[in-house]
C-alpha cells in the first residue's frame, strides 16, 4: 500500500511561487526577443502639435489633456519590448501576491492549531 507523504506547505508555496516566476519571466524573455518594431502612428505628428493640445484643452479642459497622455502611455505598455517589461512586472506582482497570501493563510492555520 502506498502512503501519501505530507508535503510541507511552505515548500509547496515556494515551489508554486518559483513556477509562477519561471513561467512569467520565460514569457517576458520570449516576447522581448521576438518583439518587432512598433508600428508608426500616422497621426503622431498632429497629436504632438500645439494646435492639437490647444483644441483638446479647449474642448475638454486640462483633464482631457491628462487623460490623453495617460491613454497614450497605457496603450504603449502593450506593444513591442514594453510588453515584455509589462509581463515581467505583472509576473512579480502575481508571484508576490500569491506568496504573501499563501504564507499568511498557513501562519493563520498553524496559529489556530497551536503548532
Amino acid at each position: 500500500m502506498l502512503t501519501k507523504k505530507a508535503i510541507d506547505p511552505l515548500k509547496r508555496c515556494h515551489a508554486i511561487t518559483t513556477a509562477i516566476l519561471l513561467a512569467g519571466f520565460s514569457c517576458a524573455v520570449g516576447i522581448f526577443f521576438t518583439a518587432g518594431e512598433t508600428p508608426a502612428n500616422p497621426f503622431d505628428e498632429f497629436e504632438k502639435s500645439k494646435k492639437f493640445a490647444y483644441e483638446l484643452e479647449r474642448m475638454g479642459g486640462k483633464a482631457a489633456l491628462a487623460a490623453n497622455d495617460i491613454n497614450k502611455w497605457f496603450a504603449g505598455l502593450w506593444q513591442g519590448e514594453a510588453l515584455a517589461y509589462t509581463v515581467a512586472v505583472i509576473t512579480v506582482i502575481i508571484a508576490a501576491g500569491y506568496y504573501f497570501i499563501a504564507t499568511s493563510l498557513e501562519a493563520e492555520k498553524q496559529s489556530k492549531h497551536g503548532e
